[in-house]
Protein backbone atom coordinates (compact mmCIF):
# COMPACT_ATOMS: atom_id res chain seq x y z
CA UNK A 1 0.00 0.00 0.00
CA UNK A 2 1.28 3.46 -0.91
CA UNK A 3 2.16 5.65 2.07
CA UNK A 4 2.26 9.45 2.12
CA UNK A 5 6.04 9.30 2.54
CA UNK A 6 6.27 7.56 -0.86
CA UNK A 7 4.63 10.52 -2.62
CA UNK A 8 5.26 14.14 -3.54
CA UNK A 9 2.26 16.45 -3.91
CA UNK A 10 2.14 18.10 -7.32
CA UNK A 11 -1.22 19.88 -7.32
CA UNK A 12 -5.02 19.67 -7.15
CA UNK A 13 -7.54 18.42 -9.70
CA UNK A 14 -9.69 21.49 -10.36
CA UNK A 15 -12.22 20.87 -13.14
CA UNK A 16 -13.13 18.73 -16.09
CA UNK A 17 -11.94 19.63 -19.56
CA UNK A 18 -14.17 18.70 -22.49
CA UNK A 19 -16.40 15.64 -22.69
CA UNK A 20 -13.87 12.80 -23.04
CA UNK A 21 -12.89 12.59 -19.37
CA UNK A 22 -9.96 14.97 -19.36
CA UNK A 23 -9.31 16.85 -16.13
CA UNK A 24 -7.34 20.00 -15.33
CA UNK A 25 -4.76 19.92 -12.55
CA UNK A 26 -3.62 23.15 -10.91
CA UNK A 27 0.08 22.47 -10.40
CA UNK A 28 1.95 23.61 -7.28
CA UNK A 29 5.44 22.95 -8.60
CA UNK A 30 7.27 21.63 -11.66
CA UNK A 31 8.12 18.15 -10.33
CA UNK A 32 5.91 16.51 -12.95
CA UNK A 33 7.73 18.19 -15.83
CA UNK A 34 11.08 17.16 -14.37
CA UNK A 35 10.17 13.48 -14.04
CA UNK A 36 7.33 12.68 -16.50
CA UNK A 37 6.06 9.62 -14.54
CA UNK A 38 3.55 7.04 -15.77
CA UNK A 39 1.13 7.42 -12.86
CA UNK A 40 -0.57 10.18 -10.95
CA UNK A 41 -1.97 9.34 -7.51
CA UNK A 42 -5.17 11.01 -6.36
CA UNK A 43 -6.16 11.23 -2.72
CA UNK A 44 -9.71 9.88 -2.63
CA UNK A 45 -11.45 8.93 0.63
CA UNK A 46 -8.10 9.20 2.44
CA UNK A 47 -6.51 6.64 0.10
CA UNK A 48 -3.92 7.23 -2.63
CA UNK A 49 -5.43 5.84 -5.83
CA UNK A 50 -3.10 5.37 -8.82
CA UNK A 51 -4.20 6.37 -12.31
CA UNK A 52 -2.12 5.60 -15.38
CA UNK A 53 -1.57 8.77 -17.39
CA UNK A 54 -2.50 8.15 -21.02
CA UNK A 55 -1.76 11.71 -22.09
CA UNK A 56 -1.05 15.11 -20.62
CA UNK A 57 -0.45 18.59 -21.93
CA UNK A 58 0.11 22.03 -20.53
CA UNK A 59 -2.45 24.79 -20.35
CA UNK A 60 -0.93 28.08 -19.27
CA UNK A 61 1.96 28.30 -16.87
CA UNK A 62 0.53 26.31 -13.97
CA UNK A 63 -2.12 23.93 -15.30
CA UNK A 64 -1.87 20.48 -16.88
CA UNK A 65 -4.66 18.62 -18.59
CA UNK A 66 -4.59 14.88 -17.88
CA UNK A 67 -6.24 12.01 -19.72
CA UNK A 68 -6.29 9.15 -17.22
CA UNK A 69 -6.86 5.51 -18.11
CA UNK A 70 -10.38 4.43 -17.18
CA UNK A 71 -11.71 7.99 -16.99
CA UNK A 72 -13.58 8.33 -20.28
CA UNK A 73 -16.42 10.76 -19.63
CA UNK A 74 -17.08 14.14 -18.09
CA UNK A 75 -19.06 12.66 -15.14
CA UNK A 76 -16.20 10.25 -14.34
CA UNK A 77 -13.71 13.13 -14.41
CA UNK A 78 -16.03 15.34 -12.34
CA UNK A 79 -15.90 12.93 -9.40
CA UNK A 80 -12.12 13.49 -9.25
CA UNK A 81 -12.30 17.28 -8.94
CA UNK A 82 -10.92 18.62 -5.69
CA UNK A 83 -8.61 15.63 -5.21
CA UNK A 84 -5.00 16.30 -4.26
CA UNK A 85 -2.62 14.96 -6.93
CA UNK A 86 0.69 13.23 -6.18
CA UNK A 87 3.49 11.40 -7.92
CA UNK A 88 5.87 8.77 -6.60
CA UNK A 89 8.92 10.19 -4.85
CA UNK A 90 11.05 7.53 -6.56
CA UNK A 91 10.16 9.07 -9.92
CA UNK A 92 12.12 12.14 -8.79
CA UNK A 93 15.26 10.15 -7.99
CA UNK A 94 18.16 11.17 -10.16
CA UNK A 95 21.64 9.76 -10.72
CA UNK A 96 22.97 12.29 -8.20
CA UNK A 97 20.54 11.04 -5.53
CA UNK A 98 17.02 11.61 -4.32
CA UNK A 99 15.42 14.97 -4.95
CA UNK A 100 14.12 16.70 -1.84
CA UNK A 101 10.66 18.23 -2.12
CA UNK A 102 9.91 21.48 -0.32
CA UNK A 103 7.54 19.62 2.02
CA UNK A 104 10.45 17.39 3.13
CA UNK A 105 11.96 20.44 4.84
CA UNK A 106 9.33 20.54 7.61
CA UNK A 107 11.18 20.10 10.89
CA UNK A 108 14.48 21.43 9.50
CA UNK A 109 16.26 24.38 11.11
CA UNK A 110 16.96 27.35 8.83
CA UNK A 111 20.51 28.65 9.16
CA UNK A 112 21.31 31.94 7.40
CA UNK A 113 24.92 32.66 6.43
CA UNK A 114 24.93 36.03 8.23
CA UNK A 115 22.14 35.81 10.83
CA UNK A 116 22.68 32.24 12.06
CA UNK A 117 19.71 30.09 13.11
CA UNK A 118 16.43 31.73 12.07
CA UNK A 119 14.12 29.02 13.42
CA UNK A 120 12.58 25.65 12.66
CA UNK A 121 10.28 25.09 9.68
CA UNK A 122 6.80 24.09 10.88
CA UNK A 123 4.95 24.39 7.57
CA UNK A 124 5.66 24.63 3.86
CA UNK A 125 3.06 26.44 1.74
CA UNK A 126 3.24 25.76 -2.00
CA UNK A 127 -0.27 27.06 -2.72
CA UNK A 128 1.01 30.36 -4.11
CA UNK A 129 3.47 31.09 -6.91
CA UNK A 130 6.12 31.77 -4.23
CA UNK A 131 6.82 28.91 -1.83
CA UNK A 132 6.61 30.11 1.78
CA UNK A 133 8.13 28.55 4.87
CA UNK A 134 6.48 29.16 8.24
CA UNK A 135 9.01 29.22 11.04
CA UNK A 136 8.25 28.14 14.61
CA UNK A 137 7.96 31.78 15.73
CA UNK A 138 5.26 32.45 13.11
CA UNK A 139 7.45 34.36 10.65
CA UNK A 140 6.94 33.64 6.96
CA UNK A 141 9.97 33.22 4.75
CA UNK A 142 9.87 33.03 0.96
CA UNK A 143 12.21 30.34 -0.33
CA UNK A 144 13.81 29.69 -3.70
CA UNK A 145 16.54 27.32 -4.87
CA UNK A 146 18.84 30.29 -5.44
CA UNK A 147 18.83 31.09 -1.68
CA UNK A 148 19.94 27.60 -0.61
CA UNK A 149 23.64 26.98 -0.05
CA UNK A 150 23.37 23.51 1.54
CA UNK A 151 20.87 20.97 2.86
CA UNK A 152 22.24 18.84 5.68
CA UNK A 153 19.83 15.89 5.89
CA UNK A 154 21.67 14.34 8.85
CA UNK A 155 21.45 17.46 11.02
CA UNK A 156 18.13 18.50 9.43
CA UNK A 157 19.45 21.95 8.57
CA UNK A 158 18.64 24.16 5.61
CA UNK A 159 21.55 26.55 5.02
CA UNK A 160 20.62 29.72 3.17
CA UNK A 161 22.12 33.01 2.04
CA UNK A 162 19.11 35.31 2.01
CA UNK A 163 19.26 38.61 0.08
CA UNK A 164 16.79 40.06 2.63
CA UNK A 165 16.06 40.02 6.37
CA UNK A 166 12.99 38.29 7.73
Amino acid sequence: MIQSTDLIRIGTMRRTHGHRGEIQCQMQNDYWDQADPEFVFLELDQLYVPYRVEDWRGKGSDTLIFQLRGVDSEPEAARLTGAAAYMLREDMTTEAGETIAWSDLEGYSVVDREEGVLGRIVEVNEQTINTLLTLDDGRLMPIHEDFITDIDTEKKELHVDLPFKI
